[in-house]
């Protein structure tokens, strides 16, 4: 909420209204999904479970079709019999995930109420931090020498900057890529929009992989409704991934991490290796952490302001 509540600010509105009316779009934000977007996907949900081994049936003939289609245009390649097999996806095994989901009921609603309470705590903390925001910063800046406070209060500036920024646009971004999707895939006539929706949501949030990942589950999801229906959810897709990433990401979020794109392979390969789906989330600002911790503690030790003095020295003598 920190860059949301300083645009605001910086357009003269007193600090504490602004943290009042960021919080009251939030909760309206969520009453309205509460009201409106979870019964829709509880429905919807419900009606792919009701429908599924029906309908993996029908995925199933799908897949095959392809695979068929593929090997007559392509004899030349060799696709295993089980590549596109997904009959184990059938009644009996469709029925025994539901007897594990509901045997498993009572470590979900302990799991809900814990995220309840962490969500409560968090907006408790969010608004004191935010109307408290200088003096938590003076009195950790008033930890380091007096010499070195200024660039304590830099870097601790920087580095809310940086997370701030990242966090807050990636969720503005991925949930207007994901209700365009939802909207978009309903006016073709697709069956379960708001499912998709989240998914795209979520998806887009996982930098590389996630869209890829997104668009071969609403293939599978849409296989039923036939070619057409596949066709045209792909394309939504596609092209609203496509405006996201060259307009929305560029006008909301900017440059605001910083880290090449080569950069952002790593960081999310590497944070997805070693902490799961929060890895591949917050890899890419982790990454933009460590860049500025090592602009601020390592490289005035390994290029400190004598030696650039030097290396001038030198330069200016050779070319002389």
């Amino acid at each position: 909420m920190q860059p949301i509540v300083s645009q605001l600010e910086r357009r003269r509105i007193p600090r504490p209204i602004g943290v009042a009316i960021v919080f009251a779009v939030l909760i309206a934000l969520v009453v309205i999904g509460a009201i409106v977007i979870v019964p829709m996907t509880i429905a919807q949900a419900a009606a792919l479970a009701a429908n599924a081994p029906t309908y993996a049936l029908a995925a199933h003939r799908w897949t095959l079709g392809v695979q068929t289609s593929l090997q007559m245009h392509f004899p030349w390649l060799h696709i295993p019999t089980s590549s596109f097999d997904i009959s184990h996806f059938g009644g009996k095994r469709l029925a025994l995930l539901a007897d594990i989901g509901l045997s498993s009921l009572g470590t979900i609603l302990l799991n809900t109420a814990t995220a309840v309470f962490i969500a409560i705590t968090a907006v408790i903390l969010s608004i004191f931090f935010l109307l408290n925001d200088r003096q938590i910063a003076h009195g950790f800046v008033a930890l380091f020498p007096a010499g070195r406070r200024g660039t304590a209060l830099r870097l601790v500036a920087e580095v809310t900057s940086v997370f701030g920024s990242y966090i807050s646009g990636q969720v503005i971004v991925s949930t207007i890529t994901g209700i365009v999707v939802a909207v978009g895939s309903a006016v073709v006539g697709f069956k379960f929009p708001v499912i998709l929706g989240i998914i795209t949501a979520i998806a887009y949030a996982i930098p590389i992989l996630g869209m890829l990942i997104a668009q071969i589950l609403a293939a599978l999801l849409c296989a039923p409704q036939g070619w057409a229906v596949v066709l045209w959810v792909q394309a939504i897709m596609f092209a609203m991934a496509r405006i996201s990433d060259n307009i929305l990401v560029p006008k909301i979020m900017g440059n605001s991490v910083g880290v090449p794109p080569i950069g952002v392979m790593f960081a999310v390969i590497a944070g997805g290796e070693l902490f799961g789906l929060p890895g591949l989330l917050l890899g890419i600002p982790a990454a933009a952490l460590a860049k500025i911790l090592w602009r601020y503690f390592v490289a005035p030790y390994l290029n400190p302001p004598g030696d650039e003095a030097t290396g001038r020295e030198l330069t200016s003598s050779a070319e002389r």
